[in-house]
């Protein structure tokens, strides 16, 4: 199976000429050309779903915006009409997990991250999450990662599966948070992310600021339990005559259970 986390860059005014309109061809053509079972998404503002639920049809999309706010984003996540959806919730990070559009002091914008328990083709059930992190304080991330590591626990022990956790984690391969998450310090289960299976990825960027940038920020992840094989990955540059479909670059992994 294939599954992409992927930053789509909210639709920011100060963009200019890399505005949604002009580049949300491009994302169409990512998701229907990488055949991806499983995509994490990040950022997308509610136009922006708009348009991808309505130009993509092969894929069911579930999550909820972080607010009621005409220009909250999301973290929903796109999932291949072959597979069954069994259940799925968007939860915020904070101690109240059902407390929409509320966000901790430090924290910048209100953080959810939306989770699924999906039964594959074969019939195999896994649970996927998907979280885009704060942006600035490395406290509210880790705080952020806590909450999604409680609400998971908890859910794993109602049913325990094989499991993925993706998204824009906004820290360096070797910053102290992608580490204690990867040895289980925050969680209690030893992840694996999808770039060990070829490291010299981590010396490039997948934040490429709609520019073919090879050195850079390595904040995007997809981390996935011990159950999971990983036979391939792969930092997605995709741009047709120099334009990009995002200042993100899609991270996909082909992994095997």
């Amino acid at each position: 199976m294939k599954v992409m986390t992927f930053n789509l860059r909210c639709d920011f005014f100060l963009d200019f000429n890399n505005r949604w309109d002009t580049r949300k061809k491009l994302v169409f053509d990512i998701i229907n050309k990488y055949n991806c079972d499983l995509i994490g998404t990040q950022e997308a503002t509610e136009n922006m779903f708009k348009d991808i639920y309505n130009n993509i049809d092969t894929f069911n999309i579930i999550g909820n915006p972080r607010s009621k706010k005409l220009f909250s984003e999301r973290n929903d996540i796109l999932v291949s009409k072959r597979h069954k959806i069994d259940n799925y919730k968007t939860f915020w990070l904070r101690d109240d997990y059902e407390k929409a559009g509320r966000s901790r002091w430090y924290s910048m914008f209100p953080r959810i991250c939306t989770t699924a328990v999906i039964e594959l083709s074969n019939g195999k059930r896994i649970r996927i999450c998907n979280s885009h992190l704060d942006c600035l304080f490395y406290h509210a991330r880790l705080y952020e990662l806590k909450k999604i590591a409680e609400f998971i626990k908890k859910e794993q022990e109602k049913e325990e599966l094989p499991l993925i956790i993706m998204g824009d984690f906004n820290s360096k391969p070797n910053s102290k948070l992608i580490k204690e998450f990867a040895n289980g310090d925050i969680f209690n289960k030893r992840l694996i992310a999808v770039q060990d299976r070829n490291k010299e990825l981590y010396n490039k960027a997948t934040m490429g600021h709609f520019k073919n940038k090879e050195k850079g920020a390595h904040i995007d992840y997809i981390f996935v339990s011990e159950e999971f094989e990983i036979v391939d990955v792969e930092i997605v540059k995709y741009s047709v005559n120099g334009k990009y479909p995002s200042d993100h670059y899609p991270l996909m992994a082909e992994i095997d259970i």
